[in-house]
């Protein structure tokens, strides 16, 4: 049985993982009641977090667009790969800003626990990227803009 906290944050990570998302589909994901997902989606807002509700037959909940995500938690291994895919970003110097990976870095390395920092600091020291000189330097504006190009 999970406890109502675990299940609110479950709704949490549902309405950030997923565009739109029914009531209905919370619940049988939940394996609640439509009336609790109903509650939990109150008491998110009432802590400030801005869910939307589109009412009617195809109605669901949504994050309000534009919303700064809250504090988000991850699995040892999830924090791992984080780290790893961090340090590969820098390590072949991908067009984005340095001082953005080198943050979320900082953040990640920051909040994990002594045992897993050790595990990410270990890896960092064993693992070793074989970067070759690019033959044409990317410019991050660039591929910003052809990326949203692309997007549309």
């Amino acid at each position: 049985m999970y406890s109502p906290t675990t299940r609110l944050l479950t709704v949490l990570e549902l309405l950030q993982s997923y565009k739109q998302m029914s009531g209905p589909e919370m619940a049988r994901r939940l394996e609640i009641d439509v009336r609790t997902v109903r509650r939990y989606i109150v008491m998110l807002q009432d802590m400030g977090i801005p869910v939307e509700a589109e009412r009617g037959p195809y109605g669901a909940y949504q994050l309000q667009r534009g919303h700064r995500l809250p504090p988000l938690m991850f699995t040892d291994s999830e924090a791992i790969a984080l780290t790893l895919g961090l340090l590969a970003i820098r390590e072949f110097r991908f067009p984005v800003d340095v001082a953005a990976v080198e943050g979320a870095l900082a953040k990640t390395e920051r909040v994990m626990p002594s045992r897993l920092l050790q595990q990410a600091r270990g890896l960092q020291e064993a693992i070793i990227f074989h970067v070759t000189q690019p033959s044409v330097v990317l410019d991050n504006d660039l591929v910003v803009s052809l990326s949203s190009a692309v997007r549309e």
